[in-house]
Parts: structure tokens; sequence; C-alpha cells
């Protein structure tokens, strides 16, 4: 307790200085100057969204907290991208049009959870917004589909119960010669999720389920919320009637950088051949590709074009624009934090230096 104590305390130090800076920004004109500033450039600005999630399940959401926004945050997000942005569709996004005080904006969602359909799609409809869902065809329908969820439900419980069993002593057994140790405490959970990544899936899940079993007579392990799985492509389906689009995001979610190139082209071609036969729909974007966790390199944009992708997105914060490599288009991560103020109330503050300062910063035009 008293590392977490001392963890909170710098944290609560940070948001301090943090909301301070932004709202001198504010102040100077400079988040409306760099909002201005893209919408009179040709640029695109990506959204990434991954989860919206109910306000009041948002304690029993288990994915990482950069993934999450709640539904109130999002309804806003699209209240004020209405009023000042223009969102395009993702079949409109090669048209050219002239320059506008209002920036152009792309709403794509990563992983295609259920929360996408039932929470995000409602709301996108009241604003008349389209957006680019990106499937991992493998896992449609499933539930608890990914490890860091099943992570961190286990480091919550660890935590919740004050167990003296830590982190530390639950994942130990994975270090190896080839693998490096986890940090001592105190650790936030995104290092955890980092550190975890250099292991292959099939032995982090084995760990988790071993730690489960270890523990499920001492206490009782977090379970998924009611939104963690994936949609169906009956539901997908009814977002290509609904105008949207649904783009691939491989068959696995296997990080490809750490793949071979076999398994790479694999990857990339299943889901593909998975979306064009299970959807047939002209609002499918098989030849857009959002790679997961953003990992790429030359090695994989190479294959990337090989399978006949046209576009692939990262997780690289900037701006998209004609000259950028279409297969490494940055992207602009919306999470709770990008919209909420430390109050938890929406502050435009906060959206416009996420939104336009930051990556006006990271892709100069």
């Amino acid at each position: 307790m008293k590392h977490r104590t001392r963890v909170d305390m710098t944290m609560s130090s940070r948001q301090t200085l943090r909301h301070a800076y932004l709202k001198s920004l504010n102040a100077s004109g400079a988040l409306k100057r760099a909002r201005n500033k893209i919408g009179a450039s040709s640029a695109t600005l990506v959204l990434t969204l991954h989860r919206i999630i109910p306000d009041d399940a948002i304690a029993s959401c288990r994915s990482p907290r950069g993934m999450v926004l709640r539904e109130s945050a999002f309804h806003s997000l699209l209240s004020y991208l209405n009023e000042h942005a223009t969102c395009v569709k993702p079949e409109d996004i090669d048209r050219q049009e002239g320059s506008s005080p209002r920036p152009r904006v792309l709403i794509t969602f990563d992983d295609g959870w259920l929360d996408n359909f039932a929470i995000a799609a409602p709301i996108l409809a009241e604003f008349g917004m389209s957006a680019c869902f990106f499937a991992v065809t493998g896992y449609v329908g499933h539930s608890q589909p990914f490890w860091p969820e099943r992570a961190l439900g286990l480091v919550r419980t660890l935590y919740d119960s004050k167990s003296p069993i830590s982190v530390q002593d639950v994942f130990a057994h994975l270090v190896d010669a080839e693998g490096t140790p986890l940090s001592p405490a105190p650790l936030r959970e995104e290092d955890l999720l980092s550190w975890l990544k250099q292991f292959a899936p099939e032995t982090i899940c084995t760990a988790i389920q071993d730690a489960e079993k270890h523990l499920a007579n001492s206490m009782a392990i977090s379970q998924p919320d009611p939104w963690e799985r994936l949609m169906t492509w009956d539901q997908m389906h009814d977002l290509t009637r609904a105008g949207h689009s649904i783009g691939s995001h491989t068959a696995t979610h296997a990080l490809l950088t750490q793949l071979t190139s076999d398994e790479v082209s694999s990857e990339l071609t299943t889901s593909s051949a998975e979306l064009q036969h299970r959807m047939m729909s002209e609002h499918v974007e098989d030849r857009w590709i959002a790679y997961p966790n953003g990992f790429t390199d030359n090695r994989v944009r190479e294959l990337t074009a090989k399978c006949g992708y046209q576009y692939g997105f990262t997780t690289m914060s900037g701006l998209w624009h004609k000259e950028s490599e279409p297969l490494a288009i940055p992207r602009v991560n919306v999470w709770d934090g990008s919209v909420l103020s430390p109050e938890g109330k929406f502050d435009e503050s906060y959206l416009e230096y996420a939104l336009f300062f930051r990556p006006l910063l990271a892709g100069s035009l």
C-alpha cells in the first residue's frame, strides 16, 4: 500500500501540473489556433477508439485505461466534433476538399468490441457520423478474446484483496535466459502489459490461467464485464447497412513485428479473405488494416503491400496528409484521459490538446 500511495500522489501532482499547462494553452489561444491550422490544411486527423463503456460499468471494465472511453464522454466528443469538425466517411477519404476552418476527422475503432455495436453505433447515428471498425477476424463473437484484460483483472484482484502475493510473484517464472526481469514495485499497469508482450500469447495465457487456479481458493478473481466480447458477423453486417465500414485488424491480433514473414503474410491474407467471404459488402475495407498495437516496420509494410492492402494505420500520433506513407498512417488515441479533467468532467482544453495540439507538433504541416 505504501508504494501505491506514493504512486498515486505522484500522479496527482502530475495531473495538477498538466491541468495548469492545458489551461494556459487554452487561455493563450494556442489550442484553437492548432485546430484552425489543421482545418486550413488538407490533412486528416484519424481518431483511434477501442471500447465505449457505460458510465456505471467503468469500475468493472478490465481493459487497459488507455482503451476505455465512457459513454457520456463519447457523446460529448461527438457533440464537439459535430460543431467544430467535418467527420468524413471512410469511403470518402480520398475525396479532396478545399481548405476549411473545420478539421477533417476520420473515426476508427480497433478490435471490434461488442460495445462498439451496442453503445457507440447508436450515438454515431444520432450525429449522422460513420466510422471504420477494424475487426480481428479469427475472434469474431468470442468472449474474453485477449490476454491483457485477464492480466489486469488478476492484478486488480491482488491489489483489492490486499494479497501478500505480488505481481512479480505471479509472473516470476516467465523470466528465462531470453526474457528481461519485471521491474520491482511500484508497477504501473501499462508497464506490466509492455513487459508481458515480450512473450508469446500462449505463454502469457498459461501463466495467467495457472495464477487464477492458484488464487481461486483464497479470493474471488475479477470477472469480465458484460461487454468483454467481440461483435458477431451479423452485428458487423448491421453496421455496414448503417453506413459504417469494416477493416482488418489481422486474424488473431498477433504483433506483426514479432512474427516471421510467412506468419505475417498468413495473418494478413487470412483476415482479408475472411472479410471478403463473410461480409460481401461495398462497405468492407478489406484493403485497410490497423496494425495490432500499432507495431509495424519496413518489413511488415512491404509484406502488407504485397498482400494487397492499400492503407495501414498505426498508433503513432500525427496527421494524415497527402505526403504520408499510405501504409504508415498516424492516428490519435482517444480515451477518458483525452477528454475528461481530473474531476471526471468533459473539458474542451483536454480534448483540443489531444486532438489538435499534440498531433500538430508530431506531424508538421
